[in-house]
């Protein structure tokens, strides 16, 4: 492996506290999702053996995932397999169309307020939490706001967490009817959805991640497991940042956002190293009836679209 890219991504894994179970979501979400969503317990520890974790590491974060209905486990004679739930594979299809989206979508200055008055207690603050996962925010004690007016995906989500009967939806519409509207509305998204933590995030990925594609433009290839060693923890580092926040319209953001940034950065080192990274997964993971799929179409669509040549 290129010892001077080793190093920067060794910078990276230092300064960045990363869980097993989040990880291990990367990959399948990034990678597994769109390659059959199976791998065997095996060649899962050996692929992210790249990151240096213990064979307990992944075993102990796999048994978490399992319990929390993101994967299932089985087994054929003396090897596990973990398989993505059908919940997971809609909550991993829902993350990527604005993990690998190429453009930000418009935005109709409509908004989605849902409103759970009969509500309380620790019922409220688990319907809270599930609404808050989802990307809307506190508006206050039983209600919650979301930037986008979206009547089937509204629907949709209070169906998924029992919420019909519980919800009044409401949809609004932001109104220029003083000078100072449009500066309160941005101070306000930028207060429910914590965007100062956000902007933080992404100017680190920025900072990190820029020396990584100077060394990538300037180099002479990469091998396949220093490929997907870079392209999961990129993408590791850019959806925990990412999915921080709805997809807020341009408008409602701070001056000089560095989202887009990151994003095009994002993409250009995906670009790069996701053929490379491919070959290693072809390399070494295994499903239950031997090699794992090529890649989807979905997949090729990614940022608009990418080539595995």
């Amino acid at each position: 492996m290129d010892q001077k890219l080793g190093k920067l991504l060794s910078d990276i894994l230092a300064a960045d506290s990363v869980s097993g179970t989040s990880l291990i979501m990367t990959v399948f979400g990034d990678i597994l999702a769109r390659r059959g969503g199976s791998i065997s317990l095996s060649s899962l520890i050996e692929l992210l053996s790249v990151f240096n974790v213990s064979d307990r590491f992944v075993r102990t974060s796999v048994f978490r995932l399992v319990k929390d209905g993101w994967l299932v486990a089985e087994r054929s004679g003396r090897y596990s397999f973990y398989h993505v739930t059908e919940e997971a594979m809609e909550r991993f299809t829902e993350a990527e169309e604005r993990i690998y989206s190429a453009h930000d979508a418009e935005w109709n200055r409509k908004w989605q307020m849902i409103s759970l008055p009969n509500v309380s207690g620790s019922e409220l603050m688990e319907a809270r939490k599930h609404l808050e996962s989802a990307g809307y925010a506190i508006l206050s004690t039983s209600v919650m706001l979301y930037p986008r007016a979206d009547k089937a995906m509204t629907r949709h989500l209070l169906n998924r967490y029992a919420l019909g009967d519980k919800a009044l939806v409401f949809e609004a519409e932001s109104c220029d009817l003083m000078d100072a509207n449009e500066g309160n509305l941005k101070s306000l998204v930028a207060r429910l959805w914590l965007l100062d933590e956000v902007e933080e995030r992404f100017q680190t990925l920025l900072s990190q991640f820029r020396p990584v594609l100077a060394m990538l433009e300037n180099g002479n290839g990469i091998e396949p497991a220093q490929a997907f060693q870079v392209r999961t923890l990129l993408i590791h580092i850019y959806r925990r940042a990412l999915l921080k926040y709805p997809p807020l319209p341009e408008e409602l953001l701070p001056s000089h956002w560095p989202g887009k940034a990151a994003r095009t950065l994002t993409h250009n080192i995906y670009n790069l190293v996701v053929y490379s990274a491919e070959q290693h997964v072809d390399a070494v993971a295994r499903a239950a009836d031997g090699a794992l799929p090529k890649a989807d179409k979905q997949f090729c669509e990614r940022f608009g679209g990418i080539t595995l040549r």
